[in-house]
Parts: structure tokens; C-alpha cells; sequence
């Protein structure tokens, strides 16, 4: 439950409260609208810790304009940096956060950190607003300046206890102080490395799940040295005799040594653990011009379970998954990003929750995005670090023989395989299991923050994936039924119109 108004002082909700216009919110929130509830109330309640503003704000339209491109970012800026030193604490408030989350995601730490700092001079005036308190420990600690840091990650702690990012940003201050560690202090660099495990290993431990520790203690940590501990084990799914099959489907193209944690990641499932023939891996190898299908191959012939599937030439990411989809045999079905690495319980978990909601026709489990020396965080700041992962979408096999296959664009099928689960089965046909609680870490890599990207995710405000997604909506929105949805795995003519940059 969301604070509510009590622990807002007297000051803070008369500054708002003189500020608020209910017709505003609905408008901009029709969501509000549409639940029918009163909109003060629900600003006070809950709008309030979720981010939403109470009213219209300079600051909120120009970061609009930022993002969707309406304006020139250099125009939009400009607007912004004044903004921050406003008689309205509020405007005050979220151009600090507004300048703080672009320069972060433009890897300008100190100037994120010294735009987030002016929401300080009125913290007394405004609501605490956790993804940006987040964002500016962060800020701080990847410009070196560790003390600012450390009191902002404790706060945190009071601000919002169980949130699973408090303890991953106190990973990412211990990575900050290893960077000063002198080259030849090898020692104090494991000692470090311990202690940042201690930290990510909480965020699951509070939650009854296993820690994990390094595959090689005597290498740093790193998301490529990670798995299970040996007593880690399966419990509270359906006895062997009636657990579902789970097909785990992985496309692959030069996935290189990534490949390897993944498929470890996998075969130390819990589920596994338990029977081996719990699950089946299907690595679809997309005619890769490196050693990725050998090492798939290597792995396969030692682990029961894994089979390797090749693409005679390269397709893309999601014909490989339609072709692991039409050989799969399980009675779930999902997919795993080729070097990604997933907790040993993520797919005991989606199983479990699928068992006890026989109404979920699919789930999603929730994962954070680092870097592959295990840094935390996320390339825009919206409501923390970690969210629904789309690519752990587990789906009964009643959808797959309904709904057919992906697809076949560049990026986003995975968002409208998900969104077409719901127009064709009901919003309440999908859900999630340990919510906050990040299941999978999704490896970042340097070449993927930069916007030279047609299809880079910041297109999903204003280019290539918010076309496609107009076009998703318009095409879910037509359908007759669950059959007028069904794609082919090759179909001779698309299912709906989209971009012309975005097919394969």
C-alpha cells in the first residue's frame, strides 16, 4: 500500500493542495478516469509516490517534448536548466529529475548528479520520489563522489524498505570503491566482490529464495561467474507426476561465450534439480558465423535436455524462436535472451504461478539490466530499476495453438505477442509472480546506450517502435476473435501493415 496522506506534512499537502486541478489529472490520466475514483484522492493516496503531478507543469511538457522528439533536445534543455531555479518547488522538483534522467542516460553522471542535487533545496516543499532519489545515488557514485552517495543509498531504505533496488545500488557504491582499489590490492578487491555479492544475494534471501555464489571463486564477479548454490533445490511446484513440461526456447547468433551463462543459468534450474526432465532447451542457432553453435552443440551433448536447432541462413531473432516454437514438445512455453542469466528458481516460480492460476493463459517474471561486471540500472529512469522482463513470457500451449507465432519484425514482437494474449483472451489472462523482484539480469552492453540506433528503445516514444506499436493496437483492436489474431510461422503476406525499417 502506498503512503497516504498522513505522512505528508501539513506544509507540503497545502503547497499542493493549492496547486492541484482535478480536471488536469483525469485528462492526462484517464486511467484515473476510468476506475471512477476521485482524483485528489487518488493523487494523495497514491499518484503522488507513483510520480504523477498534480498539475500541468512547464518542466513536465518540456521533458515530454525531450523524449518524443517534438522539439530539438537543445531547445528542450534549454527550457529545462532555468526551471530549476523556479518559485514553484514543484517545477523546481521535476526538472531536476527531468535533466537528471536525460544526462544519466547520456552517461553525463555529474551533470546528472548536479541536476538531481536541485531537488534538494525544496525537499521540504515536494513528495519523495523514489526512482529519483535512486537515480541520484547513483548518479553520485559513478562520478566518485562515494559520501553524497552512501547517505543518499541509506535513505532510501526509510524512504521505501522493500524496494530490491536499495540493496543493488549499495552493489553498485562497493563497485564505485573497488575502482579505487590500487592494481596490485588483489585481496581487497575479493574481499569487495564478496560483500557485493552478500548485497545482490539479499534481494532474493529476503524473499525465502537461494543465494548464489561465484562458479569460480577465485574470479571476479561477474554475471558470467554466477550459479547456484549446491543445496539449492526445488519446492512448492506440482509433484513430478503432474508438473508440466516447460520448453525454454533460446535464438542465437554470435552469441559467443554469452551463450555458456545462459545455458548454465538453465540447466541449474530448480526444476531441473529436481528432474531432469522437467524442462527442455531448444537453442535455435540463426546461421551464426562464430563458435556459438559448437559451444551450444559441446553443452547439449553433456546436458539431457538441451538440443540445438540451425537456421540454414540468418533470419532473425524471432523466426529462431518460431522455429524452437514449432519443434517444442512442452505444455509451457517461454524464451531466454542468449546471454542473459536467470535465477535458478525463475522458471519453478512462473511455473508455480501458472499452476495456481489456472485463469493466467501466460506470465512474466520481473529482471534488472547491468553490465556484464554486474553494474546496475537501466538506460531511462522511469519507476526504478527493475520491471516486467517481456522476454520471460511463459504461455500455456492452448495459446500457441490459438495465437500461432511471433512476428517476424527486427524488435518489439515480444511486447505484441504479449499485448495480442490479452486482446484475444482478456487483460486479465496474463500475470506476474514475484513482483520486485528481478528473476533474470539482462546483460547491458556499451554499444546498446547509444542513440545512433534506428531501433534503439528510446524510438518507443517517437519512431520506428512507437509506429509499430499504433500499428499493434489498430490490428488488436480489428480482431473478431482469437482467430483473426493467428499468425503463421511463415506467413506469405504480413498480418498487419508496419514499418518498412522495422521488418527483417
Amino acid at each position: 500500500m502506498a503512503p497516504g496522506p498522513e505522512v505528508v506534512s501539513d506544509g507540503l499537502f497545502k503547497e499542493i493542495e493549492r496547486q492541484f486541478d482535478a480536471q488536469w489529472y483525469l485528462e492526462t490520466y484517464p486511467d484515473i478516469e476510468r476506475a471512477g475514483v476521485d482524483p485528489a484522492w487518488h493523487y494523495f493516496n497514491f499518484g503522488m509516490w507513483e510520480g504523477r503531478q498534480p498539475c500541468r507543469l512547464d518542466a513536465w511538457e518540456w521533458d515530454e517534448a525531450l523524449w518524443f522528439q517534438e522539439s530539438p533536445a537543445d531547445e528542450c534543455l534549454q527550457a529545462l536548466h532555468p526551471l530549476t531555479a523556479h518559485d514553484n518547488p514543484l517545477e523546481v522538483s521535476f526538472a531536476g529529475f527531468a535533466l537528471g534522467r536525460w544526462y544519466a542516460w547520456k552517461q553525463q553522471w555529474a551533470v546528472a548528479a548536479d541536476a538531481l542535487a536541485h531537488r534538494g533545496r525544496v525537499a521540504d516543499r515536494v513528495p519523495a520520489f523514489y526512482p529519483a532519489e535512486l537515480l541520484e545515488a547513483d548518479a553520485l557514485a559513478r562520478c566518485g563522489r562515494l559520501s553524497p552517495a552512501w547517505r543518499k543509498a541509506a535513505s532510501l531504505f526509510d524512504l521505501a524498505p522493500g524496494r530490491s533496488e536499495n540493496w543493488l545500488v549499495v552493489a553498485n557504491l562497493l563497485a564505485s570503491v573497488q575502482q579505487s582499489v590500487p592494481p596490485g590490492a588483489a585481496e581487497h578487491s575479493h574481499s569487495l566482490d564478496d560483500q557485493r555479492l552478500r548485497w545482490i544475494n539479499q534481494v532474493w534471501q529476503r524473499h525465502g529464495l537461494h543465494p548464489v555464489r561465484r562458479k569460480d571463486p577465485g574470479q571476479p564477479l561477474t554475471i558470467d561467474n554466477l550459479m547456484a548454490t549446491d543445496n539449492a533445490s526445488s519446492g512448492g511446484v506440482a509433484t513430478t507426476a503432474d508438473r508440466p513440461l516447460v520448453s525454454v526456447i533460446i535464438p542465437a547468433f554470435n552469441a559467443g561465450e554469452g551463450l555458456l551463462t545462459a545455458l548454465r543459468g538453465l540447466a541449474d534450474q530448480t526444476l531441473r534439480r529436481s528432474n531432469p526432465h522437467a524442462i527442455e532447451v531448444l537453442v535455435v542457432d540463426d546461421a551464426s558465423t562464430d563458435n556459438t553453435a559448437a559451444l551450444a552443440e559441446a553443452f547439449a551433448k553433456a546436458n539431457p535436455g538441451f538440443r540445438v536447432l540451425r537456421q540454414a541462413h540468418n533470419q532473425g531473432a524471432y523466426s529462431a524462436r518460431n522455429r524452437g516454437l514449432s519443434e517444442a514438445r512442452g505444455d509451457l512455453l517461454t524464451v531466454h535472451d542468449s546471454d542473459d542469466w536467470s535465477h535458478p528458481q525463475k522458471l519453478e516460480i512462473q511455473c508455480r504461478g501458472m499452476q495456481d492460476n489456472p485463469g493466467w493463459m501466460a506470465c512474466n517474471s520481473h529482471w534488472v539490466r547491468c553490465t556484464p561486471e554486474l553494474r546496475f540500472g537501466i538506460w531511462r529512469m522511469a519507476d526504478g530499476w527493475v520491471f516486467r522482463n517481456t522476454s520471460s513470457l511463459m504461455f500455456r500451449r492452448e495459446v500457441f495453438g490459438a495465437l500461432g507465432y511471433w512476428d517476424l519484425v527486427r524488435v518489439e514482437a515480444d511486447t505484441e505477442y504479449y499485448l495480442r494474449i490479452k486482446a484475444a483472451f482478456g487483460e486479465s489472462t496474463t500475470g506476474e509472480v514475484a513482483v520486485g523482484v528481478p528473476l533474470s539480469f539482462g546483460r547491458t552492453l556499451p554499444t546498446s546506450l547509444t542513440m545512433t540506433s534506428d531501433t534503439h528503445l528510446v524510438t518507443q516514444f517517437g519512431g520506428l517502435r512507437a509506429d509499430y506499436r499504433k500499428a499493434v493496437l489498430r490490428w488488436h483492436a480489428q480482431a473478431q476473435g482469437p482467430e483473426s489474431l493467428y499468425v503463421e510461422q511463415q506467413p506469405q503476406t504480413r498480418p498487419f501493415p508496419a514499418p518498412q525499417d522495422i521488418l527483417p
